[in-house]
């Protein structure tokens, strides 16, 4: 038979752990919110999650976002204390802390191991909220402002529309909300909540997933007229990527509850919609092809065949695209990608030019490389 004690000590963490999910979910019903202000969520945060620790009869909270502090009632500091930093684009901008207010006698450490990851847990989706309630704060700065109107029948963005079916009404209301990105700029946030796609007109950007310690794996550059965040369309409302700008970027916001609307009435344009996700989806497949069966230099050799023929239609790849971005999109180390580089520019297959354009010389032997992987 179990020992009493061990049952009675299953049944306390199955309650810490009930506490702990309870506190998640009332954190992410008050994040869903996007229509309060910020001190608001933060009023209501400070309230819920204390109950997910411990000694919850004790236990006050504070959220900091920027130059605004939120306390739980009673809230005072003392040794007891946990905190987790707020992070957006890799930069602190506030802070979220739990403090027991009083003495604390237990066998344990004060705070669980569970308790900890809770706490970074939450840190995390609060950075995806700001970062959100940011860009729909512009978006709504943008509509007051009215800045970006086009001029149809003129602009190349229109032309490109209306190629997909779209009628003029149709245009103009995708076409309402402008957004530009600096070089380097984060565009969409892995994990991140999202309620619209981007539609990109001008620059270059990539899409990639995030790994660890700063190693990540580019699975698509993105050229002017191209869609980003399309699979979030009818699926989770989450980025499952991240984006950021290779060049200044502009781009267009189109909310998902218009998107959706326009599919279902407009048969051509949703039979144009298809045709693009699915050719896209295709080269990603091919790419993944090329990554799982050939050895690195025919990973290179194919990347930078793509790079030439489906990004630049040109035999010269910008520098922009760098050598850890040529690195990611192959899925090796960028120093492996530099020795392959520097191999095949002394067997004058490439050239570099510029200092850091890639010139392909001998596209034939490039697409024999490729082949034999």
């Amino acid at each position: 038979m179990i020992e009493q004690s061990k049952i009675t000590s299953l049944l306390q963490n199955l309650d810490e752990r009930t506490k702990e999910l309870n506190c998640i979910y009332g954190v992410d019903e008050t994040l869903n919110d996007f229509d309060s202000s910020i001190e608001v969520v933060m009023k209501k945060l400070v309230e819920i999650i204390p109950s997910g620790w411990r000694f919850n009869d004790i236990c006050v909270a504070k959220v900091c976002f920027e130059d605004i502090e939120i306390f739980s009632e009673g809230y005072k500091e003392t040794e007891l204390k946990l905190s987790s930093k707020i992070l957006i684009d890799n930069k602190s901008v506030g802070e979220i802390s739990v403090v027991y207010v009083k003495p604390i006698k237990t066998e344990k450490r004060i705070f669980l191991p569970e308790e900890v990851n809770l706490l970074n847990t939450i840190a995390s989706k609060l950075s995806n909220f700001f970062l959100l309630k940011r860009l729909r704060q512009t978006i709504k700065n943008l509509e007051n402002q009215n800045i970006s109107q086009l001029s149809l029948k003129e602009d190349n963005v229109y032309k490109w529309l209306k190629d997909l079916n779209l009628s003029d009404d149709e245009i103009k209301k995708f076409t309402n909300i402008q957004i530009k990105f600096k070089k380097g700029e984060t565009m969409c946030k892995q994990g991140s909540l999202t309620s619209y796609t981007m539609l990109l007109t001008e620059g270059f950007s990539k899409n990639y997933l995030e790994g660890v310690q700063e190693h990540g794996f580019n699975f698509s550059i993105v050229k002017p007229f191209n869609f980003i965040g399309l699979s979030s369309l009818y699926g989770s409302n989450v980025y499952n990527f991240s984006g950021s700008a290779l060049t200044p970027c502009n781009v267009y916001i189109i909310e998902n509850i218009f998107f959706k609307k326009i599919i279902l009435n407009n048969s051509d344009f949703a039979q144009n919609i298809f045709t693009w996700y699915c050719n896209t989806t295709e080269r990603h497949l091919k790419r993944l092809s090329c990554i799982a069966n050939k050895q690195s230099l025919g990973r290179i050799a194919e990347i930078l065949l793509y790079l030439k023929e489906d990004v630049f239609d040109s035999n010269i790849i910008k520098g922009y695209i760098s050598r850890k971005d040529i690195a990611e999109l192959v899925a090796i180390s960028t120093e492996s990608a530099v020795r392959i580089l520097s191999e095949l520019k002394k067997d004058n297959i490439i050239n570099i030019i510029n200092n850091n354009d890639i010139e392909i010389v001998n596209d034939k032997l490039l697409k024999t490389l490729s082949l034999a992987g």
